[in-house]
C-alpha cells in the first residue's frame, strides 16, 4: 500500500513538472502595477491612483501589441509590432485627443533614448528563481550607465517566447526571457508590474491596429506636439 501511494505520488510530481515546463509561443499576458510608491508624500497620493492600471500584451509569431490604460481609462496607448514589415505604430488617445505614430523598427533604433537604453547592463542569477503565473523564473537586474539613478530588477522566464518588452526607457533590450515581474526604481519612485494573467491563445486580431479616428504624425513630430515627451518603446 505504502509503495502505490509513493507511486501516486510520484506522478502528481511528474505532472507539475510537466506543466511548469510548458512553452507557449502565442497568448496573452495581462501585466498589473501591483505597487507604486514614493518618499515624496504628494507625489505618493498622485501615484496611488495609478495602482491597479493593466498592460494587455497580445503575441504571437507575427509580431506582439500591446494596451495601456492609465487615469480610469482617460489615457490609452496601443503599440503594434509586426515582424515582417518591420514597422511600429503606436495609437495614443489622452481624452479624446487620437494620435497615431508609425515608424520603422530602424528608424526607432536611432532614437537617442533608445540608443542609452542600449548601454544597459543586464545581469541574471539562475541561482533566484521563483514561479510566477505556473512559469518558471529567475532574476535580473538592469543598471543603466547613462541613468544611474534608474534601477530595475525582476524575473524573466523562457517559456513565454516574445520580444515584447513594455519597460518603459528599456524597449530596446533584448532579455533572455519575457518580464513576468519586475520592479523600477528612482529616487522618486518604484514601481511593480506583475503577471496577473496568461492565456495560450491569442486573438489575432488583436495584432492589427485600428487607425481610424487618429491623426497620424511622425514621432519627431509628436514628441515635440507633447514638449520632448518620449521613451514609448517597441
Amino acid at each position: 500500500m505504502k509503495q502505490k501511494l509513493l507511486f501516486i505520488a510520484c506522478l502528481f510530481v511528474l505532472a507539475g513538472n510537466l506543466i511548469a515546463q510548458k512553452q507557449i509561443n502565442e497568448g496573452k499576458v495581462v501585466m498589473e502595477l501591483t505597487d507604486i510608491t514614493s518618499p515624496d508624500p504628494q507625489t505618493a497620493q498622485m501615484m496611488e491612483m495609478m495602482k491597479g492600471s493593466q498592460t494587455i500584451i497580445n503575441f504571437n509569431g507575427e509580431g506582439h501589441a500591446s494596451k495601456m490604460s492609465m487615469m480610469g481609462g482617460m489615457v490609452e496607448v496601443k503599440t503594434y509590432v509586426n515582424n515582417q514589415s518591420k514597422m511600429f505604430d503606436m495609437l495614443m488617445d489622452m481624452m479624446g485627443q487620437k494620435f497615431w505614430i508609425q515608424s520603422s523598427l530602424d528608424d526607432l533604433a536611432k532614437d537617442e533614448e533608445v540608443k542609452k537604453s542600449q548601454n544597459a547592463k543586464v545581469e541574471y542569477d539562475k541561482g533566484n528563481t521563483k514561479k510566477i503565473m505556473g512559469y518558471n523564473c529567475y532574476a535580473m537586474t538592469v543598471t543603466m550607465p547613462d541613468n544611474p539613478d534608474l534601477k530595475l530588477t525582476g524575473y524573466v522566464t523562457e517559456d513565454i517566447k516574445t520580444d515584447a518588452n513594455i519597460i518603459q526607457g528599456m524597449q530596446a533590450i533584448k532579455f533572455a526571457g519575457f518580464p513576468i515581474e519586475y520592479t523600477l526604481e528612482t529616487p522618486n519612485v518604484k514601481m511593480t508590474m506583475t503577471a496577473v494573467e496568461v492565456k495560450e491563445t491569442v486573438d489575432a486580431t488583436q495584432l492589427k491596429a485600428q487607425t481610424s479616428g487618429y491623426t497620424k504624425m511622425t514621432m519627431e513630430e509628436f514628441k515635440q506636439k507633447m514638449g520632448g515627451m518620449g521613451g514609448f518603446g517597441f
